[in-house]
């Protein structure tokens, strides 16, 4: 893959220039922390930084103000991932406080062979609230041998006690021409024949992620060897005006179960398709506003047009760090056609427990913790779940209804199962089971 074989190697290399320039001034002059937090979004260098930053301070042979040398044994194990001092942990995988506290243990012994044992944990987020606490205490005081790098996407997720004892660097996203020099990079590194203009088109697409540049090159590579304008062009996804009307029309009858079927069924290319709705709502509420004169696309009231776009907007920052690249597109718009007026859901009354009991037990305050207490452990799966809907409480069983197929699936999953459980356990300070009702 592309994406690994061109990795920057060095701080030099790091395209990323705010980065290399901070960053990268401080660790060659020795100024080195024992927690660093790496903020961005995907495909930005936070994991090849991460791995730079072991390097430094590992490399047998570097002397201050020198990069790492890259040809030591363990710089390359570094590099290949196989060094025994520099442990990579994925968060979303690893969320519990028994995970951090088998941290904790580790981290009293001493390096294997390097001088720092360096703790990489991505997506740090998603670890949950016990084990945030547990973490706080090994970085209030660090062993002098250990150096933590978090790693996330949503640094709003993280307490305030752990971002205040590191040093941390927003990486935003990749600029053009940053994003134009990693992809010149791996074209030279290829030998392959591409066109200024391909480069540039390319970065465009790649929206600010090295990553999804090398990708896109590589996908192109795989074809020719000489890749022109058109070549990248003809790879960009597009939306038909078909689509476009179509889902108009859908907005006009704000029937939640039929836009979301829709949305379903046509493997949309998401943030293209986002972009393309935007621009016509944005035009018509131009046009209502009296800014523009022509013809709305929409019977949208101005309210509508506004509220929609907010959510649409939402979705759109919100498509990096899904697990499911249509979720942030279907809770924009469940959210947007389901309001208190139009939120009228058909359902078997046997299949239902009575009204009084809906409420008793489980009301919205509990409903809501359920919802923010998820989000650590799983963000998407706490965005399906604001789609479903309470029904009661019976015994020690909390029964959910929901609205569509597809959500009920992810529901139904184990480890989802497991997670919900768990977080309706610290609510209830009992042993509770879920159980779903399709509706």
């Amino acid at each position: 893959m592309f994406y690994r074989k061109y990795r920057p190697q060095t701080i030099a290399e790091l395209d990323n220039e705010r980065i290399r320039e901070s960053l990268g001034k401080s660790l060659l002059s020795n100024k080195f922390s024992s927690a660093y937090l790496l903020v961005g979004s995907r495909g930005t260098g936070k994991t090849t930084t991460a791995r730079l930053i072991a390097k430094v301070l590992n490399c047998d042979r570097r002397k201050s103000g020198d990069e790492p040398c890259n040809e030591c044994e363990t710089c390359k194990t570094i590099a290949n991932g196989t060094n025994l001092d520099v442990i990579e942990i994925d968060a979303a995988s690893n969320t519990g406080v028994d995970d951090i506290r088998d941290l904790r243990e580790k981290v009293k012994l001493a390096p294997s062979s390097s001088k720092y044992k360096v703790y990489i944990i991505d997506e740090v987020h998603m670890l949950s609230t016990s084990a945030f606490n547990a973490l706080l205490k090994t970085l209030e005081e660090p062993p002098s041998h250990v150096v933590f790098i978090l790693a996330t996407t949503d640094p709003h997720k993280l307490p305030e006690t752990i971002k205040s004892r590191c040093q941390v660097f927003d990486f935003g996203r990749g600029s053009l021409p940053e994003i134009v020099r990693a992809t010149e990079r791996a074209a030279r590194g290829e030998k392959l024949d591409v066109g200024k203009d391909a480069i540039l088109e390319i970065a465009k697409m790649a929206d600010g992620s090295f990553r999804d540049a090398h990708k896109i090159l590589e996908q192109l590579a795989a074809k020719n060897n000489k890749i022109e304008l058109i070549d990248v062009k003809d790879l960009k996804p597009t939306v038909s005006v078909k689509n476009i009307n179509d889902f108009l029309a859908l907005l006009e009858n704000r029937d939640s179960a039929k836009i979301i079927d829709w949305v379903e069924g046509q493997n949309l290319p998401v943030k293209e398709f986002i972009e393309e709705i935007a621009k016509i709502l944005h035009e018509d509420l131009l046009i209502n506003m009296g800014v523009t004169d022509a013809k709305p696309k929409t019977q949208l009231k101005t309210l509508d047009l506004k509220n929609l776009l907010e959510k649409l907007d939402k979705a759109y920052k919100e498509l990096r760090g899904t697990v499911i690249a249509v979720l942030p597109l279907e809770v924009a718009l469940i959210e947007w056609a389901q309001t208190e007026e139009t939120k009228k859901v058909e359902v078997k009354k046997e299949a239902l427990p009575s009204p009084s009991v809906a409420t008793e037990g489980f009301g919205e305050a509990r409903w809501s913790q359920l919802l923010e207490k998820t989000k650590p452990y799983n963000h998407s799966l706490s965005a399906v779940l604001r789609s479903a809907k309470p029904i009661g409480l019976s015994g020690k069983t909390l029964m959910i209804g929901v609205n569509y197929k597809f959500h009920l699936d992810k529901l139904s999953e184990s480890k989802n199962i497991e997670i919900i459980e768990k977080v309706l356990e610290e609510i209830m300070d009992t042993e509770m089971r879920v159980k779903y009702i399709k509706q």
